[in-house]
């Protein structure tokens, strides 16, 4: 469970909110709604702890995470349904990046051993080997059919991808998502 408690936050004189208390369930689908400018996007990036509030807190229950991307679109053209799942877990992504590049090395050193080692002591750390089987099964569970995800993000239906892959999770917006 993902929890919004108090949460006020301010630019100013300007207040987009004021002791605001939610809390989102697993297996639920929630929407953020609301007209431009009214603080959809920065709420979000409270809940990801990407900002900070001025005053309350925000939960995720131990074992949960949050995964979330951005609002681009076409960011994720060339890359797989799959592949733009797991990339909502920002850290876990590129700490896989990161291991794979060091393994594809020509001179792969015992130094590069050893930081791979703890890479993949993170990576497991961060469900990272479940990662894959994780993400299809909540495209599973979205209705996006399993010959669609290893399609390009670009050759898929645009139905599909606000319904399945930009709206997987907890906290919806056109562009987001949030995982627990």
């Amino acid at each position: 469970m993902i929890s919004a408690n108090n949460v006020t936050l301010a630019y100013g004189k300007r207040v987009l909110f004021d002791e605001v208390n939610i809390s989102f369930t697993k297996g639920n689908c929630y929407g953020v709604i609301g007209a431009n400018g009214a603080g959809k996007s920065t709420f979000i990036k409270i809940l990801s702890g990407e900002i900070e509030p001025n005053k309350g807190t925000v939960t995720i229950s131990p074992g949960e995470r949050l995964a979330m991307l951005r609002q681009d679109h076409f960011e994720f053209d060339q890359v797989s349904v799959l592949h733009t799942v797991m990339m909502g877990h920002k850290k876990m992504w590129d700490l896989m990046i990161e291991k794979d590049a060091i393994y594809l090395k020509e001179d792969f050193t015992e130094a590069d051993g050893m930081k791979a080692g703890e890479l993949e002591h993170d990576f497991g750390e961060m469900g990272g080997y479940t990662a894959e089987s994780d993400a299809a099964q909540l495209l599973n569970e979205l209705g996006v059919k399993e010959e669609m995800h290893q399609q390009l993000m670009n050759d898929i239906p645009a139905n599909i991808k606000v319904r399945g892959i930009t709206g997987a999770g907890l906290v919806w917006q056109p562009g987001y998502f949030i995982t627990g």
